[in-house]
C-alpha cells in the first residue's frame, strides 16, 4: 500500500469516525433537551404552544431545504466533475447520500402532514410520539447524507487532484 493510499484510507476513517462521534454528541444534547416527554396534550394553543409549533414548522423547513440543497450539490458533483466508474466505491457513495437526502425529505413531508393532524385536531404537542420518531429520523438522515457526501466530494475531489500531478511534465 502506497504512502497516498495509506494517508488517504486513515483520512476517511477519521472522517467517519468524526461523523459517528458527532452524531452521538447531537443525540446525546438531544436526549438531555427532550427530557420531558410526559406532557399534557391541549386542545388549543396558548401563545407558547404557538411558538413551539412556529419553532417546529421552520426547523422542518430548515432541514428540508438542506436536504434539497445537498442534492444540487451532489448533482453538480456528478454532473460537471470527473466521470465515475458505474458502479465505483465513489458511485456508491453518491447513491446512499442521495438516499439518505431523499428519504429526509420524506420524512419532512411526513412531519408535515403530522402537524396538520394535530391543527386540525385542535392539540398540539411537539413531544407526542407520533412525529417525535419522525422529526428525530428526518434529522439524522440528513446528518448521515452530510457524511456519505463529505466522503464522495473527498473521494471525487482527490481523484481529480491525482489526475493533475499526472499531467505535470517530469522536466519542469
Amino acid at each position: 500500500m502506497s504512502s497516498k493510499t495509506s494517508r488517504a484510507m486513515i483520512f476517511r476513517i477519521v472522517c467517519y469516525l468524526s461523523g459517528i462521534l458527532f452524531i452521538l454528541a447531537v443525540a446525546q444534547v438531544q436526549k438531555q433537551l427532550g427530557a420531558n416527554l410526559l406532557e399534557p396534550q391541549v386542545s388549543s394553543l396558548s401563545a407558547a404552544n404557538q411558538a413551539q409549533l412556529d419553532a417546529l414548522y421552520d426547523l422542518d423547513n430548515l432541514v428540508t431545504t438542506l436536504a434539497t440543497a445537498l442534492l444540487g450539490g451532489l448533482g453538480f458533483f456528478l454532473v460537471n466533475g470527473r466521470k465515475i466508474r458505474r458502479w465505483s466505491a465513489a458511485m456508491w457513495l453518491a447513491v446512499a447520500s442521495a438516499g439518505c437526502a431523499a428519504l429526509s425529505l420524506f420524512l419532512g413531508y411526513v412531519l408535515y402532514l403530522a402537524l396538520l393532524d394535530m391543527l386540525k385536531n385542535e392539540m398540539f404537542d411537539p413531544d407526542m410520539a407520533t412525529i417525535m420518531w419522525v422529526r428525530v429520523a428526518q434529522f439524522y438522515s440528513f446528518l448521515l447524507a452530510v457524511v456519505l457526501f463529505g466522503d464522495f466530494a473527498f473521494q471525487t475531489l482527490n481523484a481529480e487532484d491525482g489526475r493533475e500531478h499526472k499531467r505535470v511534465p517530469a522536466g519542469d
